[in-house]
This record gives C-alpha cells, sequence and structure tokens, in this order.
C-alpha cells in the first residue's frame, strides 16, 4: 500500500471509531468518496482535480435545486422547479446520485465499471436515460447534461481538442521550460551532482529515479473559465501579489529564502518528517483538493448533515478550490517560479551545508551542490514552478468556506499516522503518531508549513497562497450564497402612513439571507418638505436619492437605503424636517452586491396619467422604483413583469381630496433595458419617481 493510500485508510479507520453510531453517509457523501476514488487511480494534476471535482458537485447542486423551494442552479437554469410535495430526501438522492453518476463517468471515463457499482449499491439504474423531468433520474440526467455543457468549451481542453494531440487537459499554449532537465541526483549519490540550469530565476523540471522528465502539469489553466473569480488575474493588483516573489525583489532577498530552507532541512525533526508526508498529497492520493473533500466528509458526519446541507457545502467549498487553482497556477505560469533545489544546488555548490542528509541519513553536513528536498513520491519536487503554493491556495480557499458554512472555526479533527507510513523513510514514524486540527485555520496553516519542511516550496509562496486562497473562498462563499438565496430577489415588504406628522414608525421584517439590502421609499405631499433621517433597528440609512415637483410645491419622493441590515422584525424610523402628509414604505433584498449595490438611479415628475422612467440604457436583473401621486389617482397598475410591492394613501378614512398623498414601491426585472411604469385609473395626476437598478451579489 502506498504512503497516500494508507492516509486515506488512517481517516476511514478514525471515522469508522467516532461515526459508528451516527447516521449513514449521504448521497452527496457516498460520491464524494467515489470520486475521490476515482482521483487516486486518474492521477491528474491538482488544479485539474479541483476542476473535476467542482464540476461533479454542480451537477449534484443543480439537481438538487430543483427540489428547494429558493434555490437556483448554475448551469441547469432551464429545470423546472419541483412541487414542494416531490422535495423528498428520496427523489433528492436519486437527482443528486443521476447526476454525479453521469458527471463523473464524463470526468472519469476509466472509472465507469466502478461507478456503476456506486449506482448499483444504491439502488439505481445507471441504465435509466430518461429525461422525463416529472422524475428525480430524468432532473438528475437533465442536470448533468446542462453542466457538463457549460463546461464543454471552458478552456482546460478535457476533450484533447484544443491541443495538436487528442491528449486530455493537454497545453495547448506553447509553454517551454528555459531549463534543461536536472538528472535525478542524492546527497548519497557517489559523485558531484549534475546541475544543467541556466537560469536560476526560473522553472526547472526534474528527472525522476525511474528516468522519467517531468512536463508542467496544466501550465494553460490561468484560460479556464472559473466559478466565481472575474479572471485568473483578479488578485494581481493586491500588494502582496504585485512586488512579485520574494526572491525576485534582489539577491539578498533570494539568499534569505534559501537560507530559510536550510535552516529547516538541518534541523528537520521526526515530527516534521510525519507532518510533510501526511499533507504530500502526490500521485495516488487525493491532491490537495481532495484531501479538504476528506475533511467536509468528516465534517458532514461530525455535524449529522442533511442532504441539503452537503449539497450546498460540497458544492461551494470544491467550486472555492476550483477558482485557487485557476488563480495559482496563473501565477505559476506568470513568473514560471523556480524551486527551491535549482536555487540551492545552482548557488550552494561546492560549499558544506548543514542539512538533511538523504534517504535514512542523519542531518549533516553535505555539498550544497546536492542539498535535496524532503519530498515523497518519485519525484523531488512537484511538475510546476513553485511561486505560489497549490497547497496553501487549496487549502485557504477551502477553510474558507468550511468557515462559513459551519460559523465556527472549530475542527476537531484527529487522524493516527500508522508506524512506517513514510515513503522517504522506511521508520517514519516509528510508533503510531496522531496528528490533531483544533480548527479549520491550524489544519491550513500546517498544510502550508509542511511544503518549507519538505524544501519544495520558500515561505511567501505559502504566505500569499493562503492569502489569495481565502479571498477566493470568500468570493465562492458569496456566490454560492447568492445561488442558495434564490439569487437576485425582493424578499418583504411593508408600508405605513400618517395623515400629518413629523416622524413615522413601523415594524418591518428582514430574512436571514446572504447579501441583504433594505430600501425605504419615502413619500411627503409637500415638495419642500425633506425626510432627515431614516434608521431600521436604530442604524441610520443613507439617501441615495429625492425627487420632487417644485413648480407646484407638490409630492416629494425619496429613496433611502441599508447595505446588510440586521436580521428579524425591527423599526423603521423617519424623521421629517415639519410636519406634513406622508407615506412610506420598506422592501427588502437578498442576492445583492454589497459594495456596488446600484446602478444609475432615473428620477422623473410629471401631470399625466402615467408615471415612467427608463433605465439609464441599462440592463440588470432586477429594479426598484418609488413614487409619490396626488391621492385622486383611483387603482394604480403597473407596466408588465412589473410588481407593486406596497401602496397606501395617507389617509385612512379614504378621502382622496387635494391634501393627501399616495406612495407605492415596486420591483420587477429590469433586463432587457427597461421602462418603469405605473398607470392611474381615475384621471391624470401630479406624480414623482425614482427607479434604480439593482446589482446582483455573483
Amino acid at each position: 500500500m502506498s504512503g497516500q493510500a494508507a492516509s486515506a485508510l488512517a481517516l476511514g479507520l478514525l471515522w469508522t471509531v467516532t461515526t459508528a453510531a451516527q447516521a449513514a453517509p449521504t448521497a452527496v457523501v457516498t460520491w464524494n468518496q467515489a470520486a475521490l476514488t476515482e482521483v487516486r487511480l486518474g492521477r491528474l494534476g491538482p488544479p485539474i482535480v479541483a476542476r473535476a471535482l467542482a464540476v461533479a458537485h454542480t451537477c449534484m447542486y443543480d439537481a438538487w435545486a430543483a427540489y428547494d423551494a429558493r434555490a437556483i442552479a448554475l448551469a441547469a437554469t432551464s429545470l423546472p422547479r419541483r412541487p414542494a410535495a416531490e422535495a423528498s430526501d428520496a427523489n433528492k438522492s436519486k437527482a443528486v446520485s443521476f447526476a454525479a453518476y453521469r458527471c463523473l463517468v464524463n470526468l472519469f471515463p476509466f472509472g465507469y465499471w466502478r461507478l456503476q457499482a456506486t449506482m448499483s449499491g444504491l439502488g439505481y439504474d445507471s441504465g435509466d436515460m430518461s429525461t422525463n423531468l416529472a422524475t428525480p433520474q430524468g432532473i438528475g440526467n437533465a442536470a448533468a447534461a446542462a453542466v457538463l455543457a457549460s463546461r464543454r468549451n471552458d478552456g482546460s481542453n478535457q476533450y484533447g481538442d484544443l491541443s495538436a494531440l487528442p491528449i486530455p487537459y493537454l497545453d495547448y499554449t506553447g509553454y517551454a521550460s528555459v531549463n534543461a532537465p536536472m538528472p535525478f541526483c542524492l546527497p548519497t549519490t557517489l559523485g558531484v551532482c549534475p546541475l544543467n540550469i541556466s537560469n536560476p530565476y526560473r522553472w526547472q523540471p526534474l528527472i525522476n529515479n525511474l528516468g522519467i522528465t517531468q512536463r508542467f502539469v496544466a501550465p494553460h489553466w490561468e484560460r479556464v473559465t472559473p466559478f466565481a473569480l472575474s479572471a485568473a488575474t483578479q488578485f494581481d493588483t493586491l500588494p502582496e501579489v504585485a512586488v512579485g516573489p520574494n526572491y525576485l525583489q534582489s539577491p539578498a532577498r533570494y539568499q534569505a529564502d534559501l537560507d530559510q530552507l536550510l535552516n529547516i532541512s538541518g534541523a528537520l525533526s521526526l515530527q516534521q518528517k510525519v507532518i510533510v508526508e501526511y499533507w504530500a498529497d502526490g500521485p495516488d492520493s487525493e491532491l490537495p483538493p481532495g484531501h479538504w473533500g476528506l475533511f467536509a466528509q468528516y465534517v458532514s458526519q461530525r455535524d449529522g448533515h442533511s442532504i441539503d446541507q452537503d449539497v450546498k457545502m460540497f458544492f461551494a467549498m470544491h467550486n472555492a478550490s476550483f477558482d485557487a487553482g485557476i488563480a495559482a497556477w496563473h501565477l505559476k505560469r506568470k513568473y514560471d517560479g523556480v524551486r527551491p533545489i535549482t536555487g540551492m544546488r545552482y548557488f550552494k555548490q561546492g560549499t558544506q551545508v548543514f542539512a538533511w542528509g538523504g534517504p535514512g541519513q542523519p542531518n549533516q553536513f553535505i555539498d550544497g551542490g546536492k542539498w535535496t528536498p524532503y519530498n515523497p513520491g518519485s519525484n523531488l519536487t512537484p511538475a510546476f514552478p513553485g511561486y505560489i503554493s497549490g497547497h496553501s491556495t487549496f487549502s485557504a480557499a477551502s477553510a474558507s468556506v468550511l468557515r462559513a458554512f459551519t460559523g465556527s472555526d472549530n475542527f476537531g479533527f484527529s487522524t493516527v499516522i500508522p508506524a512506517g507510513f513514510g515513503r522517504v523513510e522506511a521508520n517514519v514514524p516509528p510508533v503510531p503518531t496522531t496528528l490533531s486540527y483544533a480548527t479549520f485555520t491550524a489544519a491550513v496553516s500546517e498544510a502550508g508549513i509542511s511544503r518549507l519542511y519538505a524544501g519544495i516550496h520558500f515561505s511567501d509562496d505559502n504566505t500569499v497562497g493562503q492569502k489569495l486562497g481565502n479571498l477566493a473562498g470568500q468570493q465562492a462563499w458569496a456566490k454560492a450564497q447568492f445561488l442558495f438565496d434564490g439569487g437576485l430577489a425582493q424578499t418583504t415588504a411593508v408600508r405605513s402612513t400618517a395623515l400629518s406628522a413629523q416622524s413615522l414608525a413601523f415594524t418591518h421584517s428582514v430574512e436571514p439571507l446572504s447579501n441583504r439590502l433594505l430600501l425605504v421609499g419615502v413619500a411627503t405631499k409637500n415638495a419642500s418638505t425633506a425626510a432627515t433621517s431614516v434608521t431600521y433597528a436604530g442604524v441610520a440609512l443613507k439617501r441615495l436619492g429625492a425627487q420632487s415637483d417644485p413648480a407646484a410645491n407638490n409630492n416629494r419622493v425619496e429613496l433611502w437605503y441599508l447595505v446588510a441590515p440586521p436580521v428579524g422584525q425591527a423599526t423603521v424610523n423617519v424623521v421629517l424636517a415639519k410636519s406634513t402628509p406622508v407615506v412610506a414604505g420598506a422592501m427588502s433584498f437578498n442576492g445583492v452586491h454589497q459594495t456596488a449595490p446600484f446602478g444609475v438611479l432615473r428620477a422623473a415628475n410629471a401631470d399625466s396619467a402615467s408615471a415612467c422612467a427608463t433605465l439609464a440604457n441599462e440592463a440588470a436583473p432586477l429594479v426598484a422604483g418609488v413614487m409619490a401621486a396626488n391621492a385622486d389617482t383611483g387603482t394604480i397598475t403597473t407596466s408588465p413583469r412589473q410588481t407593486l410591492r406596497w401602496s397606501a394613501s395617507n389617509d385612512p378614512s379614504g378621502y382622496i381630496g387635494e391634501p393627501n398623498i399616495i406612495g407605492t414601491g415596486m420591483v420587477g426585472p429590469g433586463a432587457p433595458v427597461a421602462v418603469i411604469c405605473q398607470y392611474f385609473a381615475a384621471k391624470p395626476t401630479d406624480w414623482t419617481l425614482l427607479a434604480v437598478p439593482l446589482k446582483p451579489a455573483q
């Protein structure tokens, strides 16, 4: 059994003990396990594995979304939402399983028989190709087809049709390494290690102990379409990234990087060797994206997840890891970053350095030209450039989602590393050794530092990788929440009136959804009477805009907003400059961009039978409007697809004479570019209107 397979077994044994009394795993966990089996056997590179897991769990999510009351699919957007009576765990599990099976057979065609056995084990007929959308299998099959179609031309070259040779995932951008391959050599090798280094600032492929030369895994990956990132280059302007790798900033910094790794190598302890072996995640393993899949399986068992929870958690986490890989591989390609073995052997050759002495040897003085990483497997370093660390980026992104999903950094994971687990040295560890991680953050930290213990990354490969991974994870989680909560949508609305007052107070409820926005419209009879403040739960709102008819001194409408309002029921307080007939209403939204929530605000006023405003040549998924008009308008209707969310006159007696006012709030789709209208049944009247597009969070 390989060290990596033993790692998986160790995790499995731990869970058998700690979860024996818990419920059986959900279908999502079962298919994640099946996917990781294919990953171990498929020997794909880390970013390719991250994509495969993301695609598989997107297929599951899109199938599940058809049975949820609110969620929207990522790719299978045309699937009908099934009636609530059909939203049983049995139907969800069946739909998820058909979707997972179809996707995984596409992603791992050589796993056909194993995947078919998983379907049979769950009691499903893998040969059922139904597209009847009134059945779970039809939903699952259709969801898989839609997701796979959406990824057909995403730049990954999954089908090998972008490259000269029809090999899946093969580079099609023409990458060629600057340095010739470095021959295999260890500190215990007799004679001098041949260096063959023409540029010590660039990545160098290695020749392993079997004579096989490395090839950069997926140098084209920056061209792959992300899940939530705007582009692979999104983080390039961050100060930590814009300066480039530390070793490129000055010769002194390069030497400091090398000296730091020499100090680590020379003091390498047994515990550090165990940590290196556990986190190595090389070929034959789940690789870093799959390692965090194992952690998510543990969280599912630990917290007793339902299928709904697992669909969402695995979908968000694996898509975060997918985006992290795109950002990391962009920087690997951009800088073609040198690995420590090349720099160390180039600059330290002919110098005695105190370092790890090779397999089975103590730490000792060796020729710097023979310095070697402590890295499991036949390759002394991974087959791609160093800057930035994939381990750190994948781990930080995954942990970011798990923290957000569980609402805590608490992890509580332990695993026993069996004696003789190591592949570099047979006696590592000499006795069973427990590794524990109280928090997700602790696991990320050790994943990163393990690469320095191994001698295959510099320090900033790790720190910058964690920074980018965390940001990618946060962005993926925000988009996932956007989908879970139904996209950009209006949720609750309420209104209040006063015959004549200087303040108005009413209660409003905000649902516990993501990317929230509160809009309050204030309509007054006097065009010169402004609202001086609006608060919700004691938090001040900001005025977005106001419109009135100064010539007639008649009808003023204002729009106030609050990003991320407190959840629950609270009081809206409106304070005016002076007493006047007033109407106010509140509307809550979810899925709204939290830093740039609005498009261009439009305002209009007139005396006519309809109140209209045209968006500023700007399509939007949703537009909100508020209006103030004379109260003798009669029934108010809206333009097609728009909905009146609140409407009230300030006079509860029903009198609609000249002193009174009516206010309304409305929402509706703004794509294509919309004309927002409200129509008065009784007669033309004075009105003022504000309309604004809302921007989605994704």
